[in-house]
């Protein structure tokens, strides 16, 4: 077992694809845990808080850790180094102005200043620790990230269980644990570094300009892909707690496909990107077939199992506390293909150097949560927003998949370097 994970630490790629499974699957079992611990009220209120971290910690992406990513990835480690000191330092501005939003966002959704407060905690020490992690990324030293990441999330599920046995977990509790292991796993890989002796100075309105010509675009981005199905919880809110704790523990579910899609998501744009270029436009179109083939098998195989499943499947998950909610994670079910299939078609508009058609196809869906979904849910109830969310999230998928035959058709017929 220590020669496999000291093989897995060695291989950056490896331990690339390890790191988020570790992500992924404690967020999943943290989700798991909360759920059967909580009353569906409690849950359903819990659910919105996350949302509304989920949402900031989206945004804080965009603005800060990926322009860093793709910026930082040509720059000597001095430089590097200084980008992330100045980027540290802007966040004396964000996590107030997260404060803010996560205050207007209680008061609308989950007025608990309990709860209020802890998932404001959470979101400071997770901006914290997220730069750090994706500083490690821009260096190619994934393996670092991992073992941060073991401290971070692997230590939530730990922590989260080992109260679990002595104490009653509520949601407060839960933002609590998740902070302690982000600060502590912030603060030991901070320790590990030699970010201000190795630094180059930048100042930080500079780094913050530079990194807005990308980050705009990201940005309105994840407005769009926000407003084409992760919305959802916070438009069933005027339908009580209980409804948006079903529907939040069916896709929570349903999320253990998410890690197939963040693995394609993160391997199949530079593979695709290496076909045009030596492959040109025919290898790239074999490969567009054969990867939809295989996805719809995978399709097929995953909407059979939750049709024929869902019940057991949320029996076995959350004790029997949800099983009422089959016919709601049936209908999500349709929805998660959908981003899958859209996560696809994605990857193959980045290789084709196209960056905007997410936006387009996310635009498009978005306008269907405010228009249909509403509908819905005004007189279907929580059928109602299952419907819209995989109506939606169907309508983003074929809007990137018309842009992707748009984009292919404009590819020139030979390979680049042919």
């Amino acid at each position: 077992m220590k020669r496999l994970f000291v093989k897995i630490l060695n291989d950056q790629r490896m331990s690339a694809f390890c790191d988020q499974g570790v992500v992924s699957a404690s967020n999943f079992v943290t989700m798991l845990i909360v759920a059967r611990q909580l009353t569906h009220e409690e849950f359903g209120l819990f659910s919105l808080a996350m949302m509304s971290m989920l949402f900031l910690g989206n945004l804080h992406r965009a603005v800060f850790t990926q322009p860093m990513n793709i910026l930082g990835a040509s720059e000597l480690q001095s430089q590097l180094a200084g980008r992330m000191l100045a980027l540290l330092k802007a966040h004396w501005f964000a996590i107030p102005i997260a404060f803010a939003v996560l205050a207007v966002a209680s008061f609308c959704f989950y007025p608990q200043m309990l709860l209020l407060t802890s998932v404001a905690i959470y979101v400071a020490s997770f901006f914290l620790q997220e730069m750090l992690r994706r500083y490690w990324y821009t260096l190619g030293r994934s393996s670092d990230a991992l073992r941060n990441d073991l401290i971070s999330y692997a230590g939530q599920v730990a922590l989260l269980l080992l109260v679990a046995l002595v104490w009653k977990i509520d949601g407060s509790i839960a933002f609590f644990i998740m902070a302690v292991t982000s600060i502590v796993a912030f603060m030991v890989g901070l320790n590990t570094l030699d970010l201000i002796e190795s630094a180059d100075h930048r100042a930080m309105r500079s780094v913050l300009v530079e990194q807005w010509g990308l980050a705009k675009w990201m940005l309105l981005t994840v407005l769009a892909v926000w407003g084409a199905g992760q919305v959802y919880p916070f438009l069933m809110a005027p339908l009580g707690a209980v409804a948006v704790a079903s529907f939040s523990a069916c896709r929570n579910l349903l999320n253990a496909l998410g890690v197939v899609i963040q693995s394609i998501g993160n391997y199949l744009p530079a593979q695709a990107a290496k076909l045009i270029q030596n492959g040109g436009k025919q290898a790239l179109r074999r490969h567009i077939l054969r990867t939809l083939s295989q996805a719809l098998v995978l399709a097929a195989v995953f909407l059979s199992t939750i049709e024929v499943f869902a019940e057991p499947l949320l029996h076995l998950v959350y004790a029997g506390r949800y099983d009422s909610a089959a016919p709601l994670l049936k209908i999500l079910a349709w929805g998660t293909v959908s981003t899958l299939m859209a996560t696809i078609m994605g990857c193959y508009s980045l290789a084709m150097e196209d960056s905007r058609s997410g936006f387009f196809a996310n635009l498009g869906a978005s306008a269907i949560t405010f228009t249909v979904g509403l509908w819905f849910i005004k007189n279907h109830g929580a059928d109602g927003a299952a419907m819209a969310t995989a109506i939606s999230l169907a309508t983003a998928a074929l809007l990137q998949g018309i842009l992707v035959l748009v984009h292919f058709r404009r590819l020139p017929s030979r390979a680049i370097h042919a």
